[in-house]
């Protein structure tokens, strides 16, 4: 295996097959080595699975790594900073709701954070693979998601929260709930077991990003069009459906009391805005095809989206 610092030729991407050097973010341990087993390149970071042991006798420990360098290979500290940020407040808050996959180690040369690793399959994932499961899973999961938004609306982490930046709102209630950039269903799933069975009631949270404080129902806002958007993208055949407005009218009982008109519009005129003029791709190939889908399937599937919550929210 082959240590490995930053090459400029390749933007320090880790790589399959090579070790990087680690630190606790604690600082209480000395650097520990990190074997890269797996990567993922994402439009916005690379994820993946490593090994790690404290030395070379002791049993190798799984992790989740997350580095943050997009498909393009640009960097992204910033990102990486507000992902350690995020984690922290997260754990504390969601302590008794929800499991947070803990931060345990870094690189910041790499942009690199280092995950417990834990077993979960999305919630966008099981719509994918077992429909059937989905729909027995996504009410309960819902209903947890209620518990989250009164956490974030009731926390009093008095020493975290006089940190974050505040979010000024025309709709809604104060700023004075914590809400996370990356908070939304897919962002979400449940523990996977051993055998495969999936544990319907241990609801795992993750990339929360930047954490900062809004009225709730903006995260609210969040966490409902995210569900509409659960059939974004691929297969092309989910994409082409649109939302799931049954699905939306079964879950809309449930947030009803956190979902405010104007929170949701200006949620859906931000995800217009993200995902109709910026296209990540490897390539001007996958960037036009991906401008194609946008201009054929996805504005009217914003459009349909749109529509349904006008009707139906309050």
């Amino acid at each position: 295996m082959h240590e490995t610092e930053i090459p400029d030729s390749d933007f320090g991407l880790i790589k399959p097959g090579h070790d990087y050097r680690i630190e606790d973010v604690r600082k209480t341990s000395s650097r520990l080595q990190l074997e890269c087993i797996s990567v993922q390149q994402r439009n916005w970071s690379r994820v993946g699975m490593g090994q790690l042991a404290a030395s070379p006798e002791a049993d190798q420990q799984p992790v989740f790594l997350k580095q943050n360098i997009d498909k393009l290979g640009h960097r992204q500290p910033e990102h990486w900073k507000h992902e350690q940020t995020g984690a922290t407040i997260a754990t504390e808050l969601l302590l008794d709701i929800a499991k947070v996959p803990a931060l345990r180690y870094q690189n910041e040369q790499l942009l690199l954070n280092v995950f417990d690793y834990i077993d979960v399959i999305t919630i966008d994932e099981l719509l994918r693979s077992d429909p059937v499961i989905f729909e027995q899973c996504i009410l309960p999961v819902t209903e947890q998601m209620v518990r989250v938004l009164e956490a974030m609306k009731t926390s009093r982490m008095t020493a975290s929260r006089a940190l974050l930046p505040v979010k000024s709102r025309p709709y809604g209630g104060p700023s004075t709930a914590i809400n996370f950039k990356g908070f939304e269903i897919r962002n979400s799933g449940l523990v996977r077991e051993v055998n495969g069975e999936i544990h319907r009631q241990r609801l795992v949270m993750f990339d929360f990003v930047r954490p900062y404080l809004a009225p709730v129902e903006e995260a609210a806002a969040k966490l409902f069009i995210s569900i509409g958007l659960l059939n974004w993208g691929k297969p092309l055949s989910r994409f082409a459906l649109g939302p799931d407005l049954a699905l939306l009218q079964r879950v809309l009982p449930t947030l009803q009391p956190y979902l405010d008109k104007q929170a949701i519009r200006s949620e859906l005129e931000l995800q217009a805005n993200f995902r109709t003029r910026e296209f990540q791709g490897s390539g001007n190939l996958e960037r036009l095809l991906k401008r194609f889908g946008t201009e054929t399937l996805g504005k009217r599937y914003l459009r349909k989206l749109a529509g349904w919550c006008e009707r139906h929210i309050d």
